[in-house]
């Protein structure tokens, strides 16, 4: 699609008076475009011409939203004019996706990582950790037995100790019940950790220019029970140490390098989801191409709801907004509505896409679901480790 020109009734080089379909000067050859316009106007033109937010986006939106597969038959059946190309809506949702992804990792790093584990422990605790978690153990006997329901420890009443309730209910339940079951700890006040923690002191020691890569791979591998990155060949144990050296260093930087690479993964990864369609469907002899069309399209709509649902999880779902919720819970909860409804959606475009029996629709779904679930694991593992050898 090429660009729309704003015209001009006359050259703005030599005056010649000009038709609206001239698309150049008759008379000096300067292109007939007017650029005297509001910085609004040039956002208006950019969205229309690079991705598609005009009326085809509006005339597309609640078909692909409401009816899976349409989009993709209308573009088959040549039917698209008044819908916007799969190309450009893969890229303009893909857009809003990552944009929120950034957006919600924006103030994450691995020192935020680590105070946070340190720091908190959602709304509840299991009653194992009370006895061996570094922090939760610093809290007092009598809070500790506190916590526990009376129904629980009303037959226990004399015992002195968190470890003596412990150990009186494991001999009462079962270990699988004792070990699993948690307590609310929400307005407890956990003591702080005593000491450098292990991604402090890697943090310090990236940053001292006294110290060598070898040095400061020797000492974070000593609190990693004893790793010493073995998989690592030795010609090329320098780059890697260095790498590792750098990603502590700047954690922000690499952050940012990783997530910049994602859609690119991505991207690359629609023509492999075409290629499992074009496997799965080998004798319905569809053409590659409508394969293609099929995976932006539902790879577009994935985009759009999982953006909404982040959104929802991590924007909405906070101690702010909703102080006395299971934050972790819901969270759960709605991620497996959100991924059932992407699934179902995707698995009704199967069937009004290639027209199949629904039985061996959803047989053929499975499969292709699980090859791809493969392959997306496996390309997410493959772009880390590249986005880490090269940052």
């Amino acid at each position: 699609m090429k660009p729309k020109k704003r015209k001009s009734d006359i050259c703005h080089n030599c005056d010649t008076p000009l038709s609206e379909d001239f698309n150049f000067c008759p008379n000096c050859g300067q292109s007939n475009s007017d650029n005297n316009v509001t910085f609004w106007v040039l956002i208006k033109e950019f969205l229309d011409n690079y991705l598609g937010i005009d009326s085809k986006m509006a005339h597309s939106f609640l078909p692909f939203l409401l009816r899976p597969g349409k989009l993709t038959n209308r573009f088959q059946a040549g039917q698209i004019k008044h819908f916007i190309h799969p190309i450009r809506l893969y890229f303009v949702l893909s857009l809003f996706y990552f944009f929120i992804i950034s957006y919600l990792l924006s103030g994450i790093n691995f020192q935020s990582l680590d105070e946070e584990n340190q720091g908190r422990f959602g709304g509840t605790a299991r009653l194992e950790s009370l006895l061996d978690n570094d922090r939760l153990r610093l809290l007092s006997d009598s809070l500790r037995i506190a916590l526990v329901p009376d129904s629980l420890k009303e037959e226990f009443g004399s015992v002195s100790s968190f470890r003596e309730l412990y150990d009186s209910l494991q001999s009462k339940f079962d270990d699988d019940f004792v070990e699993d079951f948690r307590v609310p700890i929400n307005n407890i006040v956990v003591p702080p950790r005593e000491g450098e923690t292990f991604l402090q002191k890697a943090h310090r020691l990236a940053r001292d220019i006294r110290i060598s890569d070898e040095a400061f791979m020797d000492s974070i591998a000593s609190n990693i029970s004893g790793d010493n990155f073995g998989f690592v060949n030795n010609s090329n144990r320098e780059h890697f140490n260095a790498q590792t050296r750098k990603v502590f260093e700047n954690d922000e930087g690499f952050k940012s390098f990783m997530l910049g690479n994602l859609p690119l993964m991505m991207f690359i990864l629609i023509p492999l989801f075409a290629g499992v369609l074009k496997l799965i469907y080998v004798r319905r002899k569809h053409l590659y191409i409508k394969h293609i069309v099929h995976a932006l399209h539902v790879h577009a709509f994935a985009y759009f709801i999982y953006g909404i649902a982040l959104l929802i999880m991590f924007k909405l779902l906070t101690p702010e907004v909703f102080p006395n919720m299971n934050h972790e819970m819901w969270r759960g909860i709605l991620a497996g509505v959100f991924f059932v409804g992407v699934s179902t959606y995707v698995y009704v475009s199967f069937l009004k896409v290639y027209q199949q029996h629904w039985f061996k629709t959803l047989i053929k779904f499975n499969i292709v679901g699980i090859i791809y679930g493969f392959f997306l694991n496996m390309f997410f593992f493959i772009e880390v480790w590249i986005s880490f050898w090269y940052y």
